[in-house]
């Protein structure tokens, strides 16, 4: 006992040394000797497979000699949710915690479970100046009432349009070719497009059983995640970015609402999508017990065909691919109804807040940390790498280097210093601010996507799929091409805006969101039409019996206030 009591007297006067010196100007290398361990839990499905301390890689250490820190990502797997409950049912939570919903926020509030932002202020001179609105949208509105800071939301600022659009659908483009490029008016036009391709390519190079269509179940929510990933290609929202809105869509265009539980809901059309999918035998068997990691080996491998978003698909679009004798590669093939979902101006901030722990030993550092990742200076070292190796400044003017063209080139390959490119910010899925922010010092954004060189360079090194697309579509970007023609609709600011829910409707949804969630993935794998009305029937007999029209009137309220509240932030 009395060791202990020695040893966290001891750690109190090494850590008051330590910002003693701290506090008399510590020089970037000083600040990687003393660099302090903090611990990281983060619910983003960015993080579900990582784990452990990234030193030894080069955004470690870029966050070693910037910031002062190291970072021991805490394992969470396809349990996020689960084990963060556990930590709040335990009484104290880690040193940083990345939540993925205002009502966790709100009850780690109530639980006294998170550091006070607002009595740091002196060590969030980053936060302040970039995401000031969206710092008192929290204390407004995530605050329990107490109109402090506990948390801050990321993705802070303008809206960032580069080559592509968060969603597609994405096509193998040289297999959609071959088989003369079908006309596609609907989503039920892909499922004999992805057919043909299946067969026109039946196994990979290894001689592996490829797929139209690959998914998985670890994302899943209220309901099969997936379900909700068609309806943001035709204007319309049912459980992606309206996730704390349980069982509601809205179309952004009219406005109009419903329960996605519906007959004729986009969600219900998803679910009918897949299953006709498995009926033609392009849905990889699979889909039920993988995970994201599973299937994107698969996609990389080459074989799966259908991809709803950019991000997905990168990993097989390397320039050995797409720049090959005989290029092969994903390209935007959109339907004609189509009506992509964009990103509007966000002052107020994203999903995935962050917040410290209330019973953190390393309050300097965690304060170090989310500073740094709402700085202008921080964000483009991780958006872009090591300056200098990935990208330099011409004149007053950022632009990528050679090197960092091979690494975009492959995805897959490591720097120097350890660690994939994008690694700086995926791994975690989080970015205070938004790629678009624009440095003062450059007049340009910190991402290196929207850089006018990057723009530039793409113009003319285009590889031979890309020419191919640009070719049989007039643009050179899918952004181009769904601007040019009116194929966009911006998501409003009430989006991100939702209020957390009650306890008890919360509960209910989750009662609910698990006969969804189950009678979703029998339905898609039905063994025929009659089977899945069956299977319907029951899930819709079940979730009324639990309270389903409780839990959409209040989403369908909760939807009305975020517009309202949306008037004040604009």
């Amino acid at each position: 006992m009395y060791k202990k009591i020695h040893y966290a007297i001891l750690t109190v006067l090494i850590t008051a040394m330590l910002v003693t010196i701290t506090g008399c100007g510590m020089t970037p290398s000083d600040k990687s000797k003393q660099a302090v361990q903090i611990d990281v839990f983060s619910t983003s499905t960015a993080s579900t497979t990582a784990a452990g301390v990234y030193d030894n890689t080069w955004w470690g250490k870029i966050l070693k000699e910037e910031a002062g820190v190291s970072l021991n990502i805490l394992p969470t797997g396809d349990q996020a949710q689960e084990k963060l409950q556990a930590l709040m049912a335990g009484g104290e939570l880690p040193d940083i915690v990345i939540f993925n919903s205002t009502k966790d926020v709100q009850n780690a509030i109530r639980a006294e479970l998170l550091t006070n932002l607002d009595e740091h202020l002196d060590k969030l001179p980053n936060v302040e100046k970039n995401a000031s609105t969206a710092m008192q949208y929290y204390r407004d509105n995530i605050s329990n009432d107490t109109g402090n800071l506990y948390a801050i939301p990321n993705e802070a600022g303008p809206a960032a349009f580069g080559a592509e659009t968060n969603w597609g659908p994405y096509l193998r483009w040289d297999l959609y070719e071959k088989i003369g490029s079908p006309e596609i008016k609907t989503f039920d036009d892909y499922l004999p497009v992805l057919k043909q391709m299946q067969d026109a390519e039946p196994t990979n190079e290894d001689g592996k059983k490829t797929y139209g269509i690959t998914l998985w179940k670890d994302w899943d929510n209220y309901s099969m995640f997936l379900g909700t990933e068609l309806s943001p290609t035709i204007g319309k929202d049912c459980g992606d970015q309206l996730a704390q809105l349980p069982f509601l869509q809205v179309d952004f265009d009219t406005g109009e609402t419903m329960n996605i539980l519906d007959k004729d809901s986009e969600y219900i059309n998803a679910l009918k999508f897949y299953f006709e999918a498995n009926q033609l035998g392009i849905l990889d068997p699979d889909s039920l017990t993988q995970t994201y990691a599973t299937a994107k080996d698969k996609l990389t491998e080459g074989r799966v065909f259908f991809s709803w978003w950019p991000w997905f698909n990168d990993t097989f679009n390397t320039v050995e691919n797409t720049n090959a004798d005989e290029p092969k590669g994903f390209a935007l093939v959109v339907p004609e109804n189509t009506k992509t979902l964009i990103a509007g101006e966000n002052k107020i901030g994203a999903t995935w807040p962050i917040a410290i722990g209330a019973e953190t030993k390393n309050i300097d550092a965690c304060l170090r940390y989310v500073d740094f990742m709402y700085s202008i200076d921080g964000l483009q070292l991780l958006f872009n790498g090591p300056e200098k190796e990935t990208w330099k400044i011409d004149g007053s003017k950022p632009s990528l280097t050679d090197e960092a063209w091979k690494y975009i080139d492959d995805p897959n390959q490591e720097l120097p210093e350890g660690g994939k490119w994008g690694d700086g910010y995926r791994i975690l899925g989080f970015n205070g601010l938004t790629y678009a922010f624009i440095n003062p010092d450059t007049g340009e954004p910190i991402h290196h996507t929207l850089w006018e060189s990057t723009k530039q360079h793409n113009i003319e090194y285009q590889t031979k799929l890309q020419k191919d697309w640009t070719a049989a579509t007039g643009y050179q970007t899918s952004v181009d091409y769904l601007k040019g023609n009116n194929l966009t609709l911006e998501m409003p600011l009430a989006k991100n805006l939702v209020a957390p829910m009650t306890d008890e409707i919360s509960a209910k949804a989750a009662q609910i969101g698990d006969i969804v969630k189950s009678s979703s993935w029998k339905m898609v794998f039905a063994k025929d039409e009659a089977e899945f009305n069956s299977l319907y029937d029951e899930m819709m007999t079940k979730a009324e019996g639990l309270g389903l029209k409780d839990v959409y009137d209040s989403s369908l309220e909760g939807w009305n206030n975020a517009k309202k509240t949306a008037e004040e932030y604009q």
